[in-house]
């Protein structure tokens, strides 16, 4: 569990379905997996055993810092979004509608379900809180003001989903134990449940349709906790005053049915059903074998890499199940439409569902839109990447001074379009400690090139010598840093 404010969500919207025959059921094996620092305090190779050792087939991750892709290599899996965090054997569908916060997993041609990772905030937590002599009133409201608010946010994103009969999976990092597990009954089962908690996140995703996994085949918390927040890394490190608890869930909504959940973690921990040695987390990781019946996405196109460089191919999946042959598949530049397309493809797989690859060496570095285009030049949905030149860096521009007070626009280009990078601020005097320091923070939206504004108040930007810097995927690395003088306000 990250001790940070960062607030990361993921949800999903989807994409009207179509009316189709009765399809066939599919058991799907899915795992969330909190892999701790993008594995790379590690032993790496032991990310990928812990995914193959429970023969998951779609894994949502938290803390992957950039390494997505290798991850998803390291299984030998060919598909992964670095922009959601996802690796999966089955082919991924970033629909344009739903800007980031959700992806598709395609089971065959045309049948996909739903899947949504969450990493909520980690900090205040409520199990610290109990342990603290907070009352119960009062953990009630950090919940309330913290994590609520988020996992309503992810859940409102959901409801197009449902009512289009899209099977969904949501997994993820929820920072919140779970008010199925620290009932009347569980009271002094483990040191920190000290009283019952009605958990206000577990408690909306119930509300909402969906079953916890692992307890719909695991249902007496007292007889299996299923702990995954922590038995210490490497095990069995562990401070005294930590609070353990099952925090790392998968929710699957309703029609759904969960056959089996189990736990991967260190041999000898309790309610393990995949032992790894050394286990590579903090966190163990969860897994949970569903049967669904996958659903007919709505048309759309969906560009695999957002950020491409100048002469790599553009690889661009599609759904154009309506076409029957007068489809076309365009580029252009953003926010044109059509007419100005510099090339075009037809829909080339059988039942319309499928990829086409473009070249992009005619292409000027910029920004571009993949077009779904269909008769009388309609467009049904738009893709938005970036063409970058060979070798280029990230990049972090402020103006040299700004007035204390004013707003300091900070823009970026060449980033890795990454989920989570972010662009911060420190004090020059601070700037070598990273992690404890930053002023504020932003993300960038999964963008290779974008701006965003903070506002310099005098309380916290008096005078004197600051950083802006753009940092990768929720984590640390330093991709670029720009130097600021904050100046006196006029008077």
């Amino acid at each position: 569990m990250r001790r940070l404010k960062h607030v990361v969500l993921l949800a999903l919207v989807a994409g009207v379905g179509l009316a189709a025959p009765a399809q066939a059921q599919d058991d799907v094996k899915v795992m969330t997996f909190n892999v701790w620092l993008g594995g790379d305090v590690v032993d790496f190779g032991k990310v990928g055993e812990v995914i193959r050792s429970s023969g998951a087939d779609i894994v949502g991750l938290q803390e992957a810092e950039g390494n997505t892709r290798r991850i998803a290599q390291s299984v030998g899996w060919p598909y992964w979004s670095d922009r959601l965090h996802v690796i999966s054997r089955y082919p991924l569908i970033d629909p344009p509608a739903a800007h980031g916060r959700y992806v598709l997993a395609q089971i065959r041609p045309g049948q996909v379900f739903a899947l949504g990772n969450v990493h909520l905030t980690s900090d205040p937590y409520g199990p610290d809180a109990v342990q603290d002599g907070r009352t119960l009133r009062q953990v009630l409201r950090l919940e309330r003001s913290t994590r609520l608010p988020e996992i309503r946010a992810a859940l409102a994103g959901l409801r197009p989903a449902l009512r289009a009969g899209i099977p969904t999976l949501l997994t993820g990092d929820f920072n919140t134990p779970s008010h199925l597990d620290w009932t009347a009954a569980a009271i002094g089962a483990r040191e920190q449940a000290r009283y019952a908690v009605p958990w206000p996140v577990t408690q909306a995703i119930a509300a909402a349709g969906f079953q916890d996994a692992y307890r719909a085949t695991h249902p007496d918390p007292v007889a299996a906790p299923g702990i995954t927040w922590t038995f210490g890394t490497p095990f069995p490190r562990l401070a005294p005053d930590v609070a353990v608890d099952r925090i790392d869930m998968i929710h699957a909504s309703a029609g759904i049915r969960v056959l089996d959940s189990g736990i991967a973690g260190p041999p000898g921990t309790p309610d393990v059903s995949w032992p790894v040695d050394p286990y590579p987390s903090d966190h163990r990781a969860v897994a949970a074998t569903v049967r669904l019946t996958p659903a007919a996405p709505g048309s759309l196109v969906s560009v695999i890499e957002r950020r491409v460089t100048r002469g790599a191919p553009v690889s661009v999946r599609y759904a154009a199940p309506r076409g029957e042959g007068r489809d076309r598949i365009a580029i252009v530049p953003a926010g044109a439409g059509p007419q100005r397309a510099s090339m075009w493809l037809p829909p080339q797989e059988a039942g319309f569902f499928g990829e086409v690859t473009f070249g992009s060496g005619g292409l000027a570095p910029g920004r571009y839109d993949a077009l779904l285009v269909t008769r009388g030049s309609r467009v049904l949905s738009r893709s938005t990447f970036w063409v970058v030149r060979p070798g280029a860096r990230p990049r972090v521009a402020v103006p040299g001074r700004i007035r204390s007070g004013a707003g300091l626009r900070i823009a970026w280009r060449g980033a890795p379009a990454d989920r989570f990078d972010w662009v911060g601020i420190w004090k020059r005097a601070d700037g070598a400690d990273l992690y404890n320091s930053y002023l504020t923070f932003a993300y960038t939206g999964a963008t290779v090139a974008g701006a965003t504004r903070v506002r310099l108040d005098r309380a916290t930007y008096p005078p004197g010598e600051y950083v802006v810097r753009l940092m990768r995927d929720d984590g640390y690395g330093v991709l670029d840093a720009a130097r600021i003088t904050v100046l006196p306000r006029r008077r």
